[in-house]
């Protein structure tokens, strides 16, 4: 099987599914991509065993079509050392000369071994799936205001990935790590059917970085996987298994304490007393008197502390609240908007984190458990 192929395409697919592959895999072949060519279109799939991607790009020409498996690393190495010229691929698919591989590039011929593509794995099947159709920008929002609140993966399964609920004709994406939540919620979603999956993290990275344009996402998914499907590219996952904690419980419906501040000036203040916080917990005290907030920050081992002053909008009472001010600005961080609301009960209840400015698309709650004098909290 021959074909010939733009570098400068091939360099972009690659790049796009290159961080799928785990590298010292047990099982080798899945280091590796599997290079699929059918009516003059190469195929490029990615897989680490859960999540799968796939690119189909334009060949200049073509001769066969087949499939073999590509050494991954070696292939990246020699395509970042290529100028911008066509690429000849001469593959070996039958094994009899050992799945040999010959590319040719300007004055060079390069020959590396392949694997065959009969012990790759088949892209998943997903029967009786439920699909629904979402533009670009409402799925690449929803993962960029929930993605880093996934909790690491060593913790409990369920809560590492991102739990997608449609109901009522609205799209809730939701991720939590049991101290922090995120409820992104999107109205005027066309579907009449309530359902829900919770996808890995990794597909969703991928999707993050790859919708760059204005199109759209055809969704399948089953009780086991899920396929996202737009333009030239597929990516699928197996689904975790659980069920996702009832999000819409740990949100109180009203509150009696209301601060409202600058995002960026609020930030800034953090990041000052920050400093001077016990790094094992990066704890801050947050006293709202009258109209003015007194941010403390100490470590009582190295006798150091850092006191700021601020301005607000407040309504309630005095009190004062302690949460980790590192969990707490990446939360404020990841909101876009010139103002944030504060919502508070008491201070060993949740504190909830919106923006001021409101949108009649979307709705973004933000949750972030104080610290106790008995520890960090959970809620």
């Amino acid at each position: 099987m021959k074909f010939i192929v733009s570098n400068a395409e091939l360099s972009k697919a690659i790049n796009s599914v290159s961080s799928v592959p785990i590298a010292n895999n047990v099982v080798k072949i899945l280091e590796n991509f599997l290079f699929s060519v059918s009516n003059n279109n190469l195929t490029i799939t990615a897989t680490d065993g859960d999540t799968r991607a796939s690119i189909t790009i334009n060949l200049i020409e073509s001769d066969g079509e087949g499939e073999l498996v590509i050494p991954s690393k070696l292939l990246q190495d020699y395509l970042k050392n290529v100028p911008s010229i066509p690429i000849a691929f001469n593959l070996d698919t039958t094994g009899e000369n050992n799945y040999q591989i010959t590319i040719s590039a300007g004055n060079g011929v390069y020959r590396m071994v392949g694997m065959d593509a009969g012990n790759y794995p088949t892209m998943p099947q997903i029967p009786d799936a439920t699909s629904i159709v979402l533009n670009s920008s409402i799925l690449s929002t929803s993962i960029e205001y929930t993605l880093f609140c996934a909790a690491p993966v060593d913790y409990r399964q369920i809560l590492t990935g991102i739990n997608f609920d449609f109901k009522d004709n609205m799209l809730n994406v939701v991720s939590t790590d049991s101290h922090r939540l995120v409820r992104y919620r999107r109205f005027n979603i066309d579907t009449d059917d309530n359902f829900n999956f919770v996808s890995k993290r990794k597909p969703l990275q991928l999707l993050r970085n790859l919708l760059d344009k204005d199109t759209d996402v055809t969704i399948n998914f089953n009780e086991t996987n899920v396929s996202f499907e737009f333009e030239n590219i597929i990516i699928s996952c197996k689904l975790l298994e659980g069920v996702f904690p009832d999000y819409d419980r740990v949100i109180p419906p009203s509150f009696e304490n209301k601060l409202l501040i600058g995002k960026e000036d609020f930030i800034a203040a953090l990041k000052r007393v920050s400093v001077f916080t016990d790094k094992a917990t990066n704890q801050v005290k947050m006293h709202i008197e009258g109209q003015e907030i007194t941010l403390t920050g100490n470590d009582e081992e190295y006798a150091n502390e850092g006191i700021e002053k601020l301005q607000c909008t407040y309504e309630g009472e005095d009190m004062e609240i302690s949460f980790n001010s590192k969990t707490f600005m990446e939360m404020l961080q990841h909101l876009d908007c010139d103002n944030i609301n504060i919502l508070m009960n008491k201070p060993n209840t949740a504190i909830i984190i919106t923006p001021a400015e409101e949108n009649e698309n979307e709705d973004i709650v933000m949750l972030h458990m104080p610290i106790s004098l008995k520890g960090s909290g959970d809620y």
